[in-house]
């Protein structure tokens, strides 16, 4: 069964290592409206960006509880638009969709005038979002 805490470690996964495998074209057909839909796609872009920060800064930490019910949030909107659990999870471990939101987060970064590859910048970049208030902060703490 999928869990919020899975989709969160898994949007993570997705965006940073890159290891998990394809479904196939017929089933990425399928997944358009998971694609298209702006709710989904800011909330993985959020997950993606955030996880990303947490696992490049030594002293920046997720906020579980919160990680959590924002994961849930989306399944729920998922699960609005017809999916099912399952489903939510073949899309969030297909490499495909991993690569397509491995290049959002970078773009995201880049957007920052940051290179997600800078250590130092990425860790800037969380540090001002925690302060800012934003939704990528609000899923972080700092050290």
């Amino acid at each position: 069964m999928i869990t919020p805490f899975r989709i969160v470690a898994a949007a993570g996964m997705l965006l940073v290592t890159g290891l998990f495998t394809t479904i196939g074209h017929a089933q990425n057909a399928d997944w358009q409206p998971l694609r298209d839909d702006p709710q989904i796609h800011s909330g993985l872009t959020v997950i993606a960006v955030g996880r990303h920060i947490q696992n490049v800064c030594d002293d920046i930490r997720p906020r579980l509880v919160r990680a959590w019910n924002f994961a849930e949030g989306l399944v729920d909107r998922a699960q609005d638009l017809g999916f099912t659990r399952a489903q939510v999870e073949a899309f969030i471990d297909d490499r495909t969709e991993q690569e397509r939101y491995g290049a959002v987060m970078r773009q995201w970064f880049a957007q920052q005038g940051v290179d997600a590859s800078d250590r130092d910048a990425v860790c800037r970049v969380g540090r001002d979002e925690i302060t800012a208030g934003s939704q990528i902060g609000r899923l972080l703490r700092g050290g």
